[in-house]
């Protein structure tokens, strides 16, 4: 398969995927499918990154579309559901990029890799001091989030972003990404699927760590206390992401012809859409 045709069956997953989480009583496999596009979407990145001609423009359109759906969310006010996966992708590829000048042996990488990490430091800090000590609103707190491409509260979590990191650095060996995919699918089990986290918060008896815990995990995993279940099925079926390995298996190095810029106008095209219909069908 090209990247074109891995983008449009992502694509298929996505749409059914969301009319599940927008619209009401639709089958819940919608959901299931829905589970193939995420690590679709982040190989596809990966490989755009890998081959494009012209990073510092591919940087600046994942940044300009993560930016404008955090903005549209203000303007539709859509605080129940947020979906901004293209944030996501765009701390993948800022790391990528870091890794890319190890890589590569250049002399920054260093420099850029501290940066990057008091960066992420300074904004994480005043992420949580935002979130929890102020009145300010989700869809305000998100869109400062997106602008400064922070970490924390990323559609997915963390392990998304380990996953497009791990395609990056194995991206010759579909071996090594097929069992770094599986294992980082077990961590998202045991995290989101699992007591294992419930069990560690209850040992912690002092209020600031369970504070710090709590937000650490809900914050950079997304892995909130409150939603964890063990019901794999109809609870929080993530882990189905798996079969997406099957399809990524099929790439044969090709970028594939047409359709170069329609994610881009149909990601936040349909969502706008899914969401006034959710309105009016509610």
């Amino acid at each position: 398969m090209t990247v074109t045709e891995l983008k449009l069956l992502a694509m298929i997953a996505m749409i059914l995927d969301h009319m599940w989480l927008f619209l009401p009583n639709l089958p819940y496999f919608f959901h299931w499918i829905g589970r193939l596009a995420a690590p679709i979407f982040l190989f596809c990145c990966v490989e755009g990154y890998i081959h494009t001609s012209n990073k510092k423009k591919f940087f600046i359109k994942i940044y300009s579309l993560s930016v404008f759906m955090e903005l549209m969310n203000l303007v539709l006010e859509s605080n129940d559901i947020r979906v901004n996966f293209i944030r996501t992708i765009l701390l993948t590829l800022t790391i990528i990029f870091i890794i890319d000048k190890f890589k590569e042996k250049n002399k920054n990488a260093k420099l850029y890799l501290f940066l990057f990490i008091i960066y992420q430091t300074i904004i994480s800090i005043a992420s949580i001091y935002l979130s929890s000590f102020t009145e300010i609103t989700d869809n305000v707190l998100h869109l400062i989030l997106s602008i400064t491409n922070s970490i924390f509260f990323l559609d997915g979590g963390i392990i998304f972003v380990l996953i497009g990191v791990s395609m990056f650095i194995f991206r010759n060996n579909k071996l090594k990404i097929s069992i770094s995919f599986i294992v980082l699918t077990f961590i998202y089990v045991i995290l989101f699927n699992s007591s294992f986290l419930l069990r560690i918060n209850y040992l912690i008896n002092n209020d600031l760590l369970e504070f710090l815990f709590s937000v650490c995990f809900t914050g950079i995993f997304g892995a909130d206390l409150i939603i964890i279940t063990s019901d794999l099925l109809f609870g929080n079926p993530q882990w189905m992401m798996i079969f997406s390995l099957f399809f990524i298996s099929l790439y044969n190095g090709r970028r594939g012809k047409g359709f170069k810029h329609l994610f881009y106008i149909f990601y936040p095209l349909h969502i706008a859409v899914l969401y006034k219909l959710s309105i009016l069908f509610s």
